[in-house]
Parts: structure tokens; C-alpha cells; sequence
């Protein structure tokens, strides 16, 4: 019975959180600055769930959080620039759009249909927008103002 409620709420927070995401207009026209934040996030929790939570023995002492920040910020700037490139862009490009596709494909799958030709037809047409979004997003200027 718990790990029913658990799963209704990771369905619904997953929900909100792409639909929200990949619904909307500033995640697409940004879309590199949201590849970019997701590899340092990623780096950078990796790095503490390593130190912290699942003691990885090649760390002789803890490390320091602040360290982990300094983590995702050196990730997001290093493949922000990288993306800047033509290769780097065309490799994110793929691999995210491959991962957000899937995600938006999964959410269709579980919530709406359970048939793998939805599943397929979601994909590929979530494929085919972030793909565009990619390549429109790939020479914007960002202004923070």
C-alpha cells in the first residue's frame, strides 16, 4: 500500500514536472542552458551521493558540499561552451533530445495509454520538437535582463 501512494506521487510531481518543462516556451528557446544545468546538476549530486550517501571508497575524507557547488558550476559552464561548438552541439543535441523525448513518451505511456504505438508516436514527436528547439536555441544570445 505504501509503495502504491509513493508511486501516485512521483507519477503526479513527474507530471507536473513535464509538463511544465517541456511545455513551455522558456525550456524550449533555452534549451542548451537547460542541457547545460542538467549535467552540472547531475555532476554535482553525483559527486555528494557518492562521498555522502553510498561511501565510495576513493574518497579518503568527505567532501566538502561548497566543493559539490563549485562541481555544477564548473560542469554547466564547461558543456555550456562546449555545446557552443559544432560537434559538442550536435552530441547534446542528440543525447537530450533522445532523454527528453523518452521522458515525455514514458509520462504518455503510463498516464494516458498503455500501448506501445502511442508510446512510439510520442516519441517521435517529441523527438522532432526538441530537435528543432535544439537547433533554433543553438546561436540565441542570452541577456539575464
Amino acid at each position: 500500500m505504501i509503495a502504491f501512494i509513493i508511486g501516485i506521487v512521483l507519477t503526479i510531481i513527474f507530471l507536473i514536472i513535464d509538463i511544465g518543462l517541456l511545455c513551455s516556451y522558456a525550456f524550449l528557446a533555452r534549451i542548451t542552458l537547460v542541457d547545460s544545468l542538467a549535467v552540472g546538476l547531475g555532476g554535482g549530486i553525483a559527486l555528494y551521493l557518492c562521498n555522502r550517501a553510498f561511501d565510495v571508497p576513493f574518497f579518503s575524507a568527505q567532501v566538502n558540499p561548497l566543493i559539490c557547488a563549485g562541481v555544477v558550476i564548473l560542469l554547466f559552464v564547461a558543456s555550456y561552451f562546449l555545446q557552443k561548438t559544432a560537434p559538442g552541439f550536435w552530441i547534446f543535441a542528440v543525447i537530450f533530445s533522445v532523454a527528453w523525448s523518452f521522458l515525455a513518451a514514458l509520462t504518455v505511456y503510463v498516464l494516458i495509454k498503455q500501448s506501445m504505438t502511442v508510446f512510439w508516436i510520442a516519441f517521435a514527436v517529441s523527438m522532432i520538437m526538441n530537435i528543432a528547439s535544439h537547433i533554433r536555441s543553438r546561436d540565441a544570445e542570452f541577456s539575464l535582463a
